[in-house]
Order: structure tokens, then C-alpha cells, then sequence
């Protein structure tokens, strides 16, 4: 075998180890063999160059090396070639003669051989196989000699990286909430039909209900959704739902839809067709899937020249082929009205000549293709560029229209007024074609026959006109059966009345929603109603009694209702109709409907042509919003502030788009909706509610107590208007009722305490209470008829001080100076008697105690809890007749504890229970407060959270129905037993002194607060949630945002764009405005120059001659004809307001300087008090100087260094001296800035189409890239060079705007943190996330493993397996070389392992894998822990 032939054989086996290309030419393989050929060729000769320039003659590593780094076709191999070649294998000495056993080698280890005695060799026929795991074989074909040699890349490549990768954890916080598509349809065999709405990254069913819509299930999707559509199941009302994912690995689902007895629905995928062709080029314009209204048959447009079809039986998927289609870029396909066996496209194209053309083809299932000549059924026609100006911009859409069954004698064929046919729209007049009639057909047939016959004539000339003939028909505009003009802009969303109605609904890109009626169109044409505004639409569905709803991206996705008469001011018109469109009246379509008798004789006066539509122009807005959904997306920008300094983080985003600008303000926590206040009542430290029994439903009085007196309030409350009044009680002799001139400790209802025949104790509804002051107890009792308290009996103290109390319905904690405690009952309802005492000292002082029952269901605990001063400790007792019996004793505590409360979170209230969920808490002196686990009589793994620096009170609570407490101090939280863990929902209330809870008819279930400046009534909701508030600020989009904390400000960038006419001159206007971050009123705006857009943002507060002088650097450019800009400009603005103004009505915008960039400022940031700018392909950095030689000293931005080695530079980062930069054309670069020069320290040479970075530290970036990937990149630093090493890759299906540093929940704090939130993300479909360092190389490795047997075990819906669903991919997919993620985890993925604790055999199945090696070893428990704590920090 000659040498040519053995590379080409060589060249062929390793083509075989990539599976995804099952068959090669022969040709192909000859090729590539011949290029692998000049390639070695040319780096050799390129190296001996090298070698000879040095007078060698033997070609070194170094010269290779020297190539690599030389040449930019070569530059590529710079990773793969390192600058220092490995030291030389030692020389391996002869074996001793007669030696016939050798030591294993590095390669033995990888061999696995059948046979371990005997020695084998992989012939040349052996073939290169790559497995899933990423290892690659070399077997033979003859299975009795068969020997595998198996290179785990990973393991060589991690013993080869110089640093250890930290593991990324990727998780949600905020879900997407761009909606891409809807439907309705009829899922189930009830009388119901239900609403389908996609997102990015899941699907969800609800149900049309008459109070509105109702959620009835959802599905997670492993892809990037791009279309939604309904199969109707022949012979029934029921459909099925076939969802197209999109780009780069595009795939087929179809969805059933079942319930079960108790009507809970779920969604399962039946069938996921993989459409994905890795050589095909991708669809430019139109990936979309369109089914036919039999539900027959289904067509997917996603690349070029090519189409799927998919055909159906009774809703199941049966089969589905490729056919070619000679239409390379398509605009839009629908299925046209024709007979029920026969399926014809029409398809909207751009030709070879850069027209647009319509026409139609056949699909001829039997045959597998598209018919070869256009479909007679409609007559191909060219679409003037007037009509479309931009197709390639504004993309044109189609919509069939169906056929007119009660047409007038005559008309037509069959009884038809109108054959049906097809809507163009899109452009500056939406279209009408119809479809032509059987002798129309027959016409063209036999002219298409006739052209056919001279071209294949003998007669040359005759031959030639046919084909010019030919050649004029296909270019000939055919005339529309109707049309009407388009008066606003892109045409976003369409969707039909019914399908046998020909009623559309229309919407434009800035939410202007109008309906086209096509009703008796031969005599009206097309009829345009304007209706009024919605959001702007991506997606509409006609639901039922004049309901529509609006999916939407760039506003909140609606449910409106079309009002036949106007709902507002008939004084302004409905829509905005530009003068130049003629318009007709609403009295003109009421005589049209008539159409009999004088009113028709009245129309035919009317100077009319129906061909040409008309548009109505009609006053006020039919829209009615019966409901919004929130949505925030696009994200274009955001910031973290923690506004107070608290601690509580919020991130504010610029979001939304044309009229639906606006700014959010996203944070986890619960919601405190306010009820009525009542101002006046202030410096109260403790509050409780009263009741006139113990066992009332209603409270009837509010006791308030201060530092120095107590003041008791009657609710008044029969349903309606609510009063407090103040009670005079004086408390100064015997039986005058309540203790009013000193401070309360504790107060509450109590029980009558009886004990029967038996010697059992019945605890009996009562009027009596528990007054504690620190001279003591009071039993008092409540007189309905006189309304007022008296005293029933005391408990006096003999020269103490009570210092601390606790009261529950049965018994009186109380705590004494010098360390005495003692534990009271109630006699019969007369007396106090002491259970438990322990009034001769040994215990420290004491500062809080509790006797909060446990178990909520008893009127008296076991337990009592006492903390102490100076000790800072927590013991909890146990009540024995013989005393106070300590069971459990926590650690020092941080600080000194101010309330104490022992506490069970679940509904069980025995500790055999599952949901049975006790915690110690404690509220401390410097603002925190601590909670651990009570378990078996132990204290577990504290934990601390700081609310502040004021003390922390804590009061139990039921919100929602849940066991809850409210922890109070200068912030407020609630605790709550949330996904089988404690925890946190921070509440945005600040300096709540004390809580207690309400309950009266018109406020139930509710709680009422001691604040600053007085007392609050409201209902905490939603623990645990999002809350997101939006500031809408209608056309004025924010693109840009920054805060400056020393102001209380924000700086945001704004562009408004008027709305418009498709094809007019689009105008925008960009300004600066300083916003306050409360309020988020305009203090101060700065309107750039005309046609001046604003690209950056950035806040810095430098300190210049020892002033800290806080700044914005606002960065401007004007568009050009040109793709890269060439006029821009960097300004310095600083900020400050007048004596006669405050801050929040006012500031005044100082421009201090400015300077001229010849481009774009993409981005800024700062290193100390240097400013770096990304402008077009560079990267520079300014300084802001002053002149102080002059009488009026001034500001100049002064260029310091300039560094241009990139294309176009769309991000920056900073991490003390280093800068991380963003390559949207190649990858990421690490600078470092020294005295304002900027120096070049390593960078990646990748194409990486790079969208956003950040520096993780001074030596690690990631990046997100165009293709929806995440990167991490490290610094590796080399002894004669430094390189950025990439070393982690993740596909998150989603496009990254915006990368910040930080956390958005408040960090528990925990000791060994193995888990630390390091960058929050912002996307453009709404997805907020959270990525997280594991810091524990351990760990990772146990959360991979529990990543890998989650795949096997739990299988998803879309993008194959999980590990193919987040391997990196670019535009052509996933590749073979990188066939997993790298050193990330899918953080929501794993954590769906805490759903299935309470599934023995799943948990089983997860936990062993898929073979002894994949078994867990981390315990169930610790994992628990671990992802528990995950789950916290988003």
C-alpha cells in the first residue's frame, strides 16, 4: 500500500470517531487528507526557517513553538504547543538478557485487555470509536482479539492544568418571563379549553375559567423554545401541542396533555424528533413550524433549501422526511384552504434576484417532495419593494384566510363569494391574494403546457420567446384582491378570531392593537379598526367573549377584553393615523352592515374602491386590561445596592422596550401589605393584643407599653370603619384595674385552671390576664358590662426587680435580679402559686427568658428558655417539681440576647412527626439574631443573620397559614419552614420596635407594628417570593444605569423613540437623568445632542484634593452609514443642589468635562481613580485633571494610554488593577493598569463572540458569549509567558446582558462556608440568576457525581441527555471535542434531588447510579444540608 493511501486511511478512522458524521465521501476524505498534508508541510517549513535564521539545521521545539506564536494561521495551536517543551523521557536501559517480564508502563494502565496473560496488538484495521464519557477506543474488528486502549483526556488533561478550577454553580433566581408564543386549544376530554403560553425554558397549561385563567401545570424545557403550536386529534375536540426548539441543536416535541381523578394535569412528551444537521446551513429568517388544520400533517422550516415534514395519526406522531425546496430564504409558510387531501404551501421568499416573491407548492406525501413548478392554486406574483421596503430587516409574515361559504349567486364557484387565500403582511399595506378557481387552474395549466412544448420544440426562436415568456411571467406583480394601508410600525403579532371567521387581530411593535376584518371582502375589501394599546406584543390568542391575550417580551404579558362601544374619553382618537392615510368613519361601517334597501343605495354613492380597504377612524379605546402578568424583560442593564447600608440587597434593572419602558426593583422576601396607620403613638417597645375571653376569635383591646408608662386602646370594629380609643385606667390603689404607670414586661389572655374529680387539670375559657411589670405579676380580670380590667389577685416581690417575664395561657415565667427564676400558676383563677422556683441566685443575670409552649396545642411548656449577661448563653430547662432541671446549654453568643424564643416552625406537633420542625432563637443586642436546630435535646450548626445594629425582638406569628416569627430590629424578617428548611424572608420595613398579632373583623389575620413614627396595621403575604417593583416610564426606555451611594442617587441612561410609520424617518432622543433612589423622581436631566444615543454608564466618587467628589461618565455616540461608529463622546458630569433645595426635589447636572472619542464608548470602568473605556476596537484610559494656574480653575478628561488589539470591545471589568475585556468579535483579554498606562497581560486568541465579562478576581474571568455560553477563564502564568487558560464551559440556553458582582439575598452567616455566591447575571429573556463558588474541591466532586446520576435517573424534555443539554455549543452545535460542561454545575437541576427524600426507591436509584463506581458517598443528610444551603442563596 503506497503512502498516499495510508494517510487516507488514517485520515478516515479518525473521521469514524465522530459519530454525528455516519457517512463521508471518498472524495471528502482525499481532500482532507491532501490538507492535512499542506498543513504539516507548511509548519515544517515554516520552523526550519526559524532554525535556519539561527544557523541550525535540526528543526527544535522552540522554533515550532516560535511559528505558532508568529504566525496568525498558526496561532490557533498556541495552547496546543506550550512555549516549554517537556523534558525529555529518560533513556530506558536494555533488559537483562533472558529477562521476559518488563515493568508496566503509563499506557498499560489504560489498556484493557481480554485476556491479561497474553499480549495483543490493535491491527490497522482497527477502528477509532469515541464514547460518551469523552474516552476514545481503538479496537479490533476481530472480537476474539479484540483489545481497547481507552485516553481519558480529562484525567490527563487536569494532571497537565498548573491550577485548580473552582467549581461554578449556576443557579435561577428570577425566571424567565418573555413570553415567545401561545395557543388555545382543547387538551382534555372535559368541556373546558385551556391557554398553552412558552417561555424561553418551559411551557405552561391553564385553564379558561370564568373568574379567569388558571394554572394547571408546567414543564420544564432543556432548549431554547422558538415556536408553539396546536395538533388537532381528528374525529375529536381534543389537540395536542407540538413545540419547536430552536437553534443551534434544533428538535421537534410533541406534548400530551392527561389528568388525573382529581383533575391535577400534567404535560408528557410523546415523541422528540431531533431536526438537527450539523453540515445544513441555518435558516436566516424564518424557523417556524406551521400544522395543518386536520392536524394531519405538520412543516418545520429551520434551514435552508430544505424542509421537515411531519406526519400524524389520531394526534401520534407516525413519521416525518426531509424534501428539498428550491425557496433558499424563506419569510413565512402557511398552509393555504384548499380540499381536505390535498396540502399546499404558500411561502413568502426572497429570490435569487433580492425580490420578494409569493407563491405556492404542493406537498405530495406519497412522493416525499415538494412539487417542482409552483402550485396552480395560487399565482406566484412578485411583492413591490414599495410595499415591503426592508424585508430583510422587518421580516414579512403570511396568514391564510379561509373561504366564504354564504357567498351571493354567482360569485365564484360552488357558492363561494371568496375562494380564500393569503395575508402579506408586514410592510406599508397588508396584502390580500386569493386563490384562484378551478378554471383559473385549468388556464394555467394549460398555458404552463403550451410554454413546455415550444421550449422543447425544434423551432430555436419559438423556443427562446417561450422562455423569455416564462421568464416575464415569473416576474409580473399579479394584482391583489384587496389591500389597505398600514399607518404604524412593524407588524409583531397576528392571530385569527376563528378559523372560520375572517377577523384578525393585529399588533404592532409599540402595542397598537387594531383588527382587520375581511367579512364580505369583495364588496367592503379590507376593513381596519384601531382598538387602542396593549404591551407590545409577541404573541397573540383570541381566547373567548371578546378576550385576547398578550404575550409579550418587552412589556407585562396581558389579558384584555375588546369593548364594543369606547371605555375611555371620546375626545381623543383611538389611535394616532397618520394624515397622508385616507380614512372612512364608524357611521360609514354601520350602513355598510346593513347593506339593504336606501343604505346600500347610500354605499354605492360612496366613491369607493373596495380593493383598496379602508381604515376607520374611530374615538377612545376599546381595550380593556383585565389582568397583567409580570414580566422584566429585556434586561439591558442592572445594578446591586443595598440603598440603606442594611444590608439588604436589591437589584434595579433597565428593562422593557418601546412605550414600556422601565426600571425594577427585583429582591426575595415576603410582602407587607399596610391596612391603616395610626401616627402619634411613638417610643412604644412592646405591644400585645387583648381579648375580652380567652378563647375569643376577635381581639378588643391593644395594650402599648413605653419606657416609662403602659397605655391600654379599645378596637372599635363592627365590620366598617375601625377606632382606637385611649382607656384611662390609674392603676395607683386596689383594684383599680391595669398597672398604667409603669413599663410592661408581659402581658396576655390566660386560662381558668380547674382540676377535676380526677386530680386532671381542665384549663377553661376565661376573662382573666397576666399583667408582669418589674415589681411584679397581676392576675386581673376583664368586666364586660363597665368595659375595664380588675385586679384579681398579685404576686408581689420582697425588695427584687422583675427584669425579664415571659406569660402563655397557663403559667408566668418570670426572671429576678440576681440570677433567682421563678415559674407561676393560677390557682382556680385567684391566685398565683409558684410551680418552679429557683429563688436563691446561682444563675448569672439574666436577660430574656421564654415560656413559649412548643407544641402549640397545649395551654403550658415543658421547656422554659433563660439567656444571660455576660456569659452571652442560652440554656433551656426542663420543669420538674424539684426545680429547674437544664437539659441543653448553647455556645457564647456574639453579643448579648435581648428575646429568646423556643419554637416549633411545622404543623406536627409531636417530635415523631415528618413536619415536625423546633428551633431555638434568639434576637441579640448588635442586630443579629441566631437560630439553631433542636434536635434530640441538642443544639445543632448555628446560624446568624443581621438585620442591623438594633436589638432583635421576636414575636411568633401564622402568615399564610404557616407557623411563623417576625424578627424585628432595624430591618425585619419573617422565618418561616419553606422547601424542608428554615428560612429568611426579609420584609422592606425598617426600625419595627415590636410585633404582635390582630385579629378584628376588619382586620383578620393580621399583625400590628410599633414603628418610629407610630403604630401600623397589615398582612405579611407571599414568604419566600419575589417581589418586583416597576417604575414604568412609557417611551422613555433606561438602557443604562448606575448608582452613586454618597447622592442617593441613580444615573440612567434614556433613549425615547416617537412612535412611527413603517417606512418613515425613525427619530430618537437620548438623555441623562439623575433619579432618586426612593422615589425615583427626575432630579436633574441632561438631553444629549440630536441624534446622539447613549451607550454607557458608570458612577465614581474619586477623592481630588482631599473632597470626595462624587461623578457620572456618561459615554454617547451618533450612528453613521458606516457599521462601526465614528463620532462619540466621554462626559464628565458631576452633581450637587442649592441651600434652598433638598435633595429629593432637586439636583443640579454639572458637565465638568468632555472629550471627543471618534467612536463608541461601549463600556467603562474604573482602576483607582482612572477611567477605561472601551471604544470601537480599543481600550483607553483617561484621567480627570484640573488646572489650577488659571483664575477659574477647569476639568479635562486627559487620554493616558491606549491599547488596540481587538475588533470591537463591548465590555469591561475591574478587579483592583486588572481589566477583564470583552471581544465581540474573539474572545477575552486580562490588562492591568500602572499609572494610568494600560499593559497587556495575557489573552485568549479563540473566536468567542464575547457579550459580556467580569472579573471574578485578579486572575479569573467569565465570559458569555453570542452562542448563550458561559466561560471561566484563569490566569496561567509560565516561565517565559502568561496565558488565559479556559477552563470551564456551560450552555445556558440564554443570552447574559450583565454580569455583577455580588449576592442579591443577605449571606447567613455560616463557619467553613463551602458555598459562596460570587456573580449575579441578568438575561435578555428576564432570567436573573446566581452563579456560586464551591470552595471545597471535595464537594465538587460530590455535586458532579450527584449532577451525572441525576441524568441518568431523572430524564427531561428536550436536548437529549442533560450533559449533551449544557455542553457548550456554538452555531453549528455541540461539539465532539467538548461533548459535556466543564466545571459547572446546573444548580436548579440538582437540586430537584430534595424532591425525591420522600421516594425511597427513586432516592435509591439516584443515590446507586448506574453502577457500583457512580454510588454516592457523600450521606443522604450531608447532601441535604448542602443543597438546602444552595437553595438559600437564590
Amino acid at each position: 500500500m503506497d503512502n498516499s493511501q495510508q494517510r487516507k486511511r488514517q485520515v478516515q478512522k479518525i473521521i469514524k470517531a465522530d459519530k454525528d458524521i455516519p457517512i463521508v465521501a471518498k472524495d471528502a476524505t482525499f481532500l482532507i487528507s491532501l490538507a492535512t498534508e499542506e498543513f504539516i508541510k507548511r509548519l515544517c517549513e515554516a520552523g526550519k526557517r526559524v532554525a535556519e535564521r539561527e544557523r541550525r539545521t535540526t528543526v527544535q521545539h522552540k522554533d515550532i513553538a516560535t511559528v505558532v506564536r508568529q504566525a496568525d494561521e498558526f496561532l490557533f495551536l498556541e495552547e496546543i504547543i506550550p512555549w516549554v517543551a517537556a523534558e525529555p523521557p529518560a533513556k530506558r536501559k536494555p533488559p537483562a538478557a533472558g529477562s521476559t517480564r518488563r515493568e508496566p508502563t503509563m499506557l498499560d494502565q489504560f489498556v484493557v485487555s481480554s485476556k491479561p496473560s497474553e499480549e495483543k496488538e490493535v491491527t490497522e484495521q482497527a477502528d477509532i470509536v469515541m464514547n460518551d464519557d469523552g474516552t476514545m477506543e481503538a479496537a479490533s474488528s476481530s472480537s476474539s482479539a479484540a483489545s481497547t486502549i481507552l485516553f481519558p483526556f480529562g484525567a490527563i488533561f487536569s494532571h497537565l492544568s498548573t491550577t485548580w478550577a473552582v467549581m461554578k454553580v449556576v443557579a435561577t433566581f428570577h425566571q424567565p418571563s418573555s413570553t415567545l408564543a401561545s395557543v388555545k386549544c382543547k387538551l382534555s376530554s372535559r368541556d373546558l379549553e385551556h391557554l398553552v403560553v412558552a417561555k424561553t425554558n418551559r411551557v405552561d397549561v391553564y385553564s379558561l375559567q370564568p373568574h379567569g385563567l388558571k394554572h394547571q401545570c408546567g414543564l420544564e424545557i432543556w432548549g431554547k423554545v422558538f415556536s408553539l403550536k396546536s395538533v388537532p386529534i381528528p374525529g375529536t375536540e381534543r389537540s395536542n401541542i407540538l413545540l419547536l426548539l430552536g437553534h443551534p441543536e434544533p428538535e421537534l416535541i410533541l406534548l400530551t396533555y392527561t389528568e388525573d381523578s382529581a383533575g391535577i394535569g400534567e404535560l408528557k412528551a410523546t415523541k422528540q424528533l431531533s431536526l438537527y444537521d450539523r453540515i445544513s446551513e441555518i435558516a436566516e429568517f424564518c424557523t417556524d413550524v406551521v400544522v395543518h388544520p386536520s392536524g394531519k400533517l405538520a412543516v418545520v422550516s429551520c434551514y435552508k433549501k430544505r424542509l421537515r415534514v411531519v406526519t400524524f395519526k389520531s394526534g401520534v406522531y407516525d413519521k416525518n422526511f426531509d424534501v428539498q425546496s428550491p425557496e433558499i430564504n424563506l419569510f413565512g409558510i402557511a398552509f393555504l384552504p384548499v380540499h381536505e387531501d390535498e396540502y399546499t404551501l404558500a411561502i413568502l421568499h426572497l429570490d435569487y434576484q433580492q425580490r420578494v416573491q409569493l407563491l405556492a407548492r404542493d406537498v405530495l406525501l406519497d412522493d416525499h417532495e415538494l412539487s417542482s413548478v409552483p402550485s396552480t392554486v395560487l399565482t406566484p406574483t412578485i411583492i413591490s419593494p414599495k410595499i415591503l421596503p426592508e424585508p430583510t430587516v422587518i421580516v414579512p409574515k403570511v396568514a391564510p384566510v379561509p373561504a366564504e361559504l354564504h357567498g351571493s349567486e354567482g360569485d365564484g364557484e360552488d357558492g363561494f363569494g371568496f375562494l380564500g387565500g393569503v395575508l402579506v403582511i408586514g410592510g406599508t399595506k397588508i396584502m390580500l391574494y386569493e386563490l384562484a378557481s378551478e378554471q383559473s387552474q385549468a388556464k394555467q395549466r394549460s398555458k404552463k403546457r403550451r410554454l413546455e412544448s415550444r421550449k422543447k420544440g425544434d423551432d430555436a426562436a419559438e423556443a427562446e420567446k417561450a422562455r423569455k415568456k416564462e421568464l416575464e411571467r415569473e416576474r409580473r406583480q399579479r394584482k391583489a384582491q384587496g389591500s389597505v394601508d398600514w399607518p404604524w410600525s412593524e407588524v409583531s403579532a397576528i392571530c385569527a378570531v376563528d378559523p372560520l371567521v375572517p377577523r384578525y387581530f393585529i399588533g404592532d411593535e409599540f402595542g397598537r392593537l387594531s383588527m382587520l376584518s375581511l367579512e364580505n371582502v369583495k364588496e367592503q375589501g379590507l376593513i381596519l379598526l384601531p382598538l387602542g394599546e396593549t404591551s407590545p406584543p409577541t404573541t397573540l390568542t383570541y381566547l373567548t367573549n371578546q378576550s385576547l391575550y398578550v404575550g409579550s417580551h418587552l412589556g407585562d404579558p396581558q389579558i384584555v377584553q375588546i369593548s364594543p362601544t369606547p371605555r375611555s374619553s371620546l375626545t381623543a382618537p383611538t389611535l394616532s393615523i397618520p394624515p397622508e392615510i385616507k380614512t372612512i368613519s364608524p357611521a360609514w361601517l354601520d350602513r355598510a352592515s346593513t347593506g339593504k334597501g336606501k343604505a346600500r343605495e347610500i354605499n354605492n354613492t360612496e366613491d369607493r374602491d373596495p380593493t383598496k380597504g379602508a381604515v376607520v377612524e374611530s374615538m377612545g379605546s376599546y381595550v380593556n386590561v383585565l389582568e397583567s402578568f409580570k414580566n422584566i424583560a429585556p434586561n439591558h442593564d442592572a445594578v446591586l445596592v443595598d440603598i440603606d447600608g442594611s444590608g439588604e440587597r436589591q437589584i434595579v434593572t433597565c428593562s422593557g422596550g418601546a412605550h414600556k419602558g422601565s426600571i425594577n426593583v427585583v429582591r426575595n422576601g415576603a410582602h407587607f401589605q399596610e391596612l391603616a396607620s395610626i401616627p402619634g403613638l411613638t417610643n412604644i417597645t412592646n405591644i400585645w393584643g387583648v381579648k375580652n375571653q380567652f378563647e375569643d376569635t376577635y381581639h378588643s383591646h391593644i395594650l402599648a407599653s413605653t419606657l416609662e408608662a403602659s397605655h391600654l386602646f379599645r378596637i372599635d370594629d363592627a365590620g366598617g370603619d375601625t377606632t382606637l380609643t385611649h382607656v384611662q385606667e390609674t392603676g395607683l390603689t386596689d383594684k383599680s384595674g391595669l398597672i398604667t404607670n409603669l413599663p410592661t414586661l408581659a402581658f396576655g389572655n390566660v386560662t381558668h385552671r380547674v382540676k377535676g374529680p380526677s386530680g386532671k387539670a381542665n384549663y377553661l375559657n376565661s376573662q382573666l390576664v397576666v399583667q408582669v411589670t418589674r415589681q411584679g405579676a397581676t392576675l386581673l380580670q376583664y368586666d364586660v358590662a363597665t368595659g375595664l380590667f380588675q385586679q384579681v389577685a398579685g404576686w408581689t416581690l420582697n425588695g427584687l426587680q422583675v427584669v425579664a417575664a415571659s406569660v402563655n395561657p397557663s403559667q408566668v415565667l418570670l426572671a429576678l435580679n440576681g440570677g433567682r427564676l421563678v415559674c407561676l400558676g393560677m390557682e382556680d383563677g385567684k391566685t398565683f402559686h409558684p410551680i418552679v422556683k429557683k429563688d436563691s441566685g446561682g444563675l448569672p443575670e439574666i436577660s430574656a427568658v421564654s415560656c413559649a409552649p412548643l407544641d402549640p396545642s397545649k395551654p403550658f411548656a415543658n421547656y422554659v428558655t433563660v439567656s444571660y449577661w455576660g456569659t452571652n448563653v442560652i440554656e433551656i430547662f426542663v420543669l420538674d417539681p424539684q426545680g429547674f432541671v437544664s437539659v441543653a446549654k448553647s455556645s457564647p453568643l456574639p453579643a448579648l440576647v435581648r428575646s429568646v424564643l423556643l419554637y416549633s416552625f411545622g404543623s406536627d406537633h409531636s417530635s415523631k412527626g415528618q413536619d415536625y420542625h423546633p428551633y431555638l432563637l434568639a434576637g441579640l443586642a448588635d442586630g443579629s439574631f441566631v437560630y439553631f436546630p433542636w434536635k434530640d435535646k441538642q443544639l445543632h450548626d448555628r446560624k446568624i443573620i443581621s438585620l442591623g445594629h438594633a436589638p432583635v425582638s421576636l414575636s411568633a406569628c401564622v402568615v399564610d397559614g404557616k407557623r411563623s416569627v417576625f424578627a424585628a430590629g432595624n430591618r425585619a424578617t419573617v422565618l418561616s419552614w419553606e422547601k424542608k428548611r428554615l428560612h429568611s424572608s426579609p420584609i422592606m420595613l425598617k426600625e419595627v420596635a415590636a410585633v404582635t398579632s390582630l385579629n378584628t373583623p376588619t382586620f383578620q389575620s393580621s399583625l400590628i407594628l410599633a414603628t418610629p413614627t407610630g403604630i401600623s396595621i397589615g398582612k405579611i403575604q407571599d414568604l419566600d417570593k419575589m417581589h418586583i417593583r416597576s417604575i414604568p416610564l412609557g417611551l422613555d426606555n433606561p438602557l443604562r444605569i448606575a448608582y452613586e451611594p454618597s447622592l442617593k442617587v441613580f444615573g440612567v441612561g434614556i433613549s425615547r423613540t416617537e412612535p412611527y410609520r413603517l417606512g418613515d424617518l425613525v427619530e430618537s432622543q437620548s438623555s441623562f437623568r439623575l433619579m432618586d433612589d426612593a422615589t425615583f423622581t427626575t432630579l436633574a436631566n441632561f438631553n444629549c445632542e440630536p441624534g446622539e444615543q447613549v451607550s454607557a454608564v458608570a458612577a465614581h466618587c474619586p477623592v481630588i484634593n482631599g473632597t470626595p467628589m462624587p461623578l457620572f461618565y456618561v459615554g454617547v455616540f451618533t450612528p453613521g452609514p458606516d457599521a462601526e461608529p465614528r463620532e462619540g463622546r466621554l462626559l464628565a458630569f458631576s452633581a450637587s443642589s442649592s441651600d434652598s433645595q433638598s435633595r429629593t426635589s432637586s439636583l443640579q447636572l454639572f458637565l465638568v468635562s468632555e472629550v471627543d472619542v471618534q467612536g463608541c464608548v461601549y463600556s467603562l470602568t474604573f482602576v483607582n481613580d482612572t477611567v477605561v473605556a472601551a471604544v470601537n476596537s480599543a481600550v483607553r484610559s483617561y484621567r480627570l485633571t484640573t488646572s489650577d494656574d488659571v483664575p477659574t480653575p477647569s476639568w479635562s478628561l486627559e487620554l493616558l494610554s491606549e491599547w488596540n488589539h481587538n475588533y470591537v470591545v463591548v465590555s469591561l471589568s475591574s478587579y483592583g488593577d486588572r481589566i477583564a475585556v470583552g471581544d465581540q468579535m474573539q474572545s477575552v483579554s486580562l490588562l492591568k493598569v500602572v499609572n494610568g498606562k494600560i499593559q497587556n497581560i495575557a489573552r485568549d486568541y479563540g473566536a468567542r463572540w464575547a457579550v459580556c465579562v467580569d472579573a471574578s478576581d485578579e486572575n479569573s474571568i467569565i465570559e458569555s458569549n453570542i452562542d448563550l455560553n458561559l466561560s471561566t477563564f484563569t490566569l496561567n502564568t509560565l516561565p517565559n509567558r502568561s496565558l488565559l487558560e479556559r477552563n470551564g464551559d456551560y450552555w445556558l440556553a440564554d443570552l447574559v446582558t450583565k454580569f455583577i458582582r455580588g449576592s442579591p439575598t443577605s449571606s447567613n452567616v455560616t463557619e467553613n462556608a463551602a458555598l459562596e455566591p460570587q456573580h449575579v447575571f441578568l438575561c435578555s429573556s428576564g432570567r436573573i440568576g446566581v452563579i456560586i463558588d464551591v470552595r471545597d474541591p471535595q464537594l465538587s466532586l460530590h455535586l458532579s457525581a450527584l449532577q451525572r446520576n441525576l441524568a441518568g435517573a431523572i430524564p427531561g424534555v428536550g436536548g437529549g441527555s442533560h450533559t449533551r443539554f449544557r455542553a457548550p455549543k456554538t452555531e453549528k452545535g455541540c461539539s465532539d471535542a467538548e461533548p459535556a460542561p466543564r466545571n459547572f454545575i446546573d444548580g436548579d437541576f440538582v437540586e430537584q434531588f430534595l424532591t425525591y427524600l420522600g421516594s425511597p426507591d427513586q432516592l435509591e436509584r439516584i443515590v446507586s447510579g448506574s453502577s457500583e463506581p457512580e454510588r454516592l458517598t457523600m450521606p443522604v443528610e450531608e447532601m441535604q444540608k448542602v443543597l438546602e444551603n444552595l437553595q438559600s442563596m437564590h
